[in-house]
């Protein structure tokens, strides 16, 4: 072959693919003018688009444009049922089941009867324990299948768990008053705490699993004194001995370092081995609380029972009130996310804004709702033997 007709085969596959590529920009710059045109006929937005799989956190959450085709999800029972968010999903406690189901559509995920006479839900994480309350069963889970079934030889009295699975059991003792085993999620036991100061009515388990909290009643001059003892799981010893304030535990919670001591008629964190005071001892008459999904603590109170006029709180970790809301009307159950809580009244649910304090959403329902959930944007309702999730108007 000669030269020029190298030449000239090379000059024909030049053309060829110079007449290939320009063809794909021609057909790249017609879709695009499809697509442009139909996005202006149709006057398409795309943060239209982005705020409806947005959650009210900030997270892209697909389930916001899901239709739920299995809500309202039917329960076995409509007395003593126990909704919780476990890892976005949505966590049933009746007196037989515990059901974990998917917030958008409710379909059941993981399921069994626990078979428990007095049964107590706590969570962390993917991770659940459901204990028989006075008597010796425990059960450790996650949401999707069964970590372990465990016999005591005692009455378990309270659990806490840490969200890597370790469950610290209270119960009462052949030995002492008290005792304290903390299992791993193998069920190793890495630590038995003999108590003799006094009963256990409450425990907390640091999120590392070193250290241990209970808050032990005991009396003292005809007097109930409520203090709370910290221990080192690894080497079982009290630490520190801080006494509360008079009046009923309601809740003690790790978060972070810190214990949150939040009690009927005041609200304290103990830091550093420290009670540091939140809100003073009878300024308060707590109704009910939940947690955000940072650890934060929301609190509504009045100040006295059965106040009309009332405060909600959110209380960072170290004890600052990082948001005080006003709310008037009696107030059944709160649940939060991290920027909104969600408050059910007899009538109705607010969704008040914690840092403005303005109400975004309101709810209609009657007085057969007992209690509210939020998942990010999502509220759920447990109305008689049933959980709905609900339609949400702005203001």
């Amino acid at each position: 072959m000669s030269s020029n007709q190298r030449e000239i085969q090379r000059s024909d596959r030049r053309a060829q693919k110079e007449r290939k590529t320009k063809r794909i920009i021609w057909i790249i710059l017609i879709s695009l003018i499809v697509i442009l045109a139909i996005m202006k006929i149709f006057e398409f937005n795309v943060n239209s688009v982005k705020e409806r799989f947005t959650d009210d956190d900030g997270n892209f959450s697909i389930s916001e444009g899901v239709e739920g085709s299995n809500f309202p999800y039917n329960l076995d029972s409509s007395e003593n049922v126990v909704i919780k968010n476990i890892n976005n999903k949505i966590g049933i406690l009746t007196p037989t089941t515990f059901t974990v189901i998917n917030s958008a559509d409710a379909s059941a995920e993981y399921s069994f009867d626990h078979g428990y006479s007095n049964p107590v839900l706590e969570s962390e994480g993917i991770y659940t324990v459901i204990y028989d309350r006075g008597q010796s069963k425990y059960r450790l889970d996650t949401t999707s299948d069964s970590v372990y079934s465990e016999t005591i030889d005692n009455s378990i009295l309270c659990c806490s768990l840490t969200k890597g699975g370790t469950v610290a059991v209270a119960s009462t003792s052949e030995k002492k008053l008290c005792e304290i085993n903390v299992f791993t999620r193998s069920l190793k036991n890495i630590s038995t705490i003999e108590i003799s100061e006094g009963y256990i009515i409450d425990i907390a388990i640091s999120d590392d699993a070193k250290k241990v909290a209970c808050a032990i009643v005991n009396s003292e001059n005809a007097n109930l004194i409520t203090s709370v003892y910290i221990y080192d799981v690894s080497k079982g010893e009290c630490i520190k001995t801080v006494e509360l304030p008079q009046g009923s535990i309601a809740d003690l919670k790790y978060s972070g370092s810190n214990i949150i001591t939040l009690g009927d008629t005041y609200l304290g964190v103990i830091k550093g081995g420290e009670y540091k005071s939140v809100y003073e001892q009878g300024t308060i008459s707590a109704t009910t609380y939940c947690y955000t999904p940072a650890g934060e603590l929301v609190v509504a109170f009045g100040s006295y029972s059965n106040s009309t006029e009332n405060t909600i709180a959110l209380v960072k970790p170290n004890g600052r009130v990082k948001s005080e809301l006003t709310f008037n009307g009696i107030i059944k159950d709160i649940s939060a996310s991290s920027n909104i809580v969600s408050v059910l009244t007899g009538n109705g649910i607010s969704g008040i804004v914690f840092s403005s304090g303005e109400v975004k959403e309101n709810i209609e329902t009657d007085d057969s709702v007992k209690s509210v959930l939020r998942i990010g944007s999502t509220v759920y309702v447990q109305k008689q033997s049933l959980i709905d999730r609900c339609d949400i108007n702005a203001d």
